[in-house]
């Protein structure tokens, strides 16, 4: 059994991620300085929006979602960060405080790495940076791509939300989302009530496109997701 929490393990296990592909480990220990592994169980909480930004994190393992309170007083999950996701990097060099809240979904493990290391080896690694941009810029084209669905039927809405995150998948079954998703989990990232969205899952998993185990989603048929989302 690793010890998850070694130094040599957690260099390896980040080294495969997308954002650090290449680098020497002299390099990697250097980016990784003064960092600490995490681990969260379910709901448990890594950041509250409105703190003091003191740290950000890479995602080892699980997931967490990002929530952001609304005016209403209700909470809208904006984004749900997975392995090799990076969290709060946002705000390191702005001295801006959270903007959403990190909750752990089912057990989930993190690298803590303080604002200091970032200021000191990630501001200034024009590599480092290209690469943390591409990564944000893809995670605000999500984003971007879900508010154009939000005048979309909301079986359409369900069925993007859905492939999106199928398609970082990184597990051996390809069909199972990789994170615990419960319908009012995807009611908060739509903003739609989640008795509308227990009623189009429940129709999906009659009709066998779906089906859904210890708050996991397989999909079962993506061919009939897709074409849901290809409706006019």
């Amino acid at each position: 059994m690793p010890n998850l929490n070694s130094t040599e393990f957690i260099q390896n296990e980040i080294s495969g991620l997308a954002l650090f592909k290449g680098m020497s480990k002299e390099r990697l220990a250097e980016i990784l300085n003064g960092g600490v592994p995490r681990m969260h169980k379910h709901r448990q909480v890594l950041y509250h929006a409105g703190d003091e930004a003191q740290s950000f994190s890479v995602v080892l393992e699980g997931a967490y979602k990002l929530v952001r309170p609304t005016p209403r007083g209700d909470d809208l999950i904006v984004y749900f960060a997975t392995p090799g996701d990076v969290i709060g990097a946002l705000v390191m060099g702005s001295g801006k405080p959270y903007p959403v809240t990190a909750i752990a979904m089912g057990p989930s493990r993190c690298y803590l790495i303080p604002r200091s290391t970032f200021q000191k080896e990630w501001a200034g690694d024009v590599l480092l940076q290209q690469r943390l941009n591409a990564f944000l810029y893809s995670r605000m084209s999500l984003i971007q791509d879900e508010k154009t669905m939000s005048r979309a039927p909301l079986h359409q809405r369900i069925a993007n939300l859905l492939l999106q995150l199928l398609d970082r998948n990184t597990g051996e079954n390809d069909q199972i989302l990789p994170l615990p998703l419960t319908r009012q989990e995807i009611a908060d990232s739509l903003g739609v009530a989640v008795e509308s969205v227990i009623r189009v899952m429940s129709e999906w998993s009659h009709l066998g496109m779906i089906r859904t185990n210890d708050r996991h989603i397989e999909i079962l048929r993506p061919d009939q997701i897709v074409e849901i989302i290809k409706e006019s």
